[in-house]
């Protein structure tokens, strides 16, 4: 085959993906570490305690979620998950 200098004129579609934060309140001890290194600002403190009298962390602006998975390698008890969705 001959090389040829030819581009697409478009980017292909990038798959658009929805992104799901489950924190499981039990195991989160406030530390408030996922907070300040989400850079989104996708989590914030919540008014409610857990069983501990702990205040845990909360998803409170999720449609910001870019799936960086941050809060989720940072947080030393493992309370946060991020599940990645297809949006079709």
């Amino acid at each position: 085959m001959y090389a040829t200098l030819r581009k697409p004129i478009l980017k292909p579609p990038k798959e658009k993906y929805k992104y799901i934060i489950v924190i499981d309140t039990e195991l989160c001890d406030g530390c408030q570490l996922c907070i300040e290194f989400c850079p989104e600002n996708v989590l914030s403190v919540s008014h409610n305690t857990n069983t501990r009298m702990l205040h845990y962390t909360e998803a409170s602006h999720l449609e910001n979620c870019v799936g960086c998975q941050s809060c989720e390698r940072i947080c030393p008890t493992a309370a946060i998950f991020v599940h990645k969705e297809p949006v079709e």
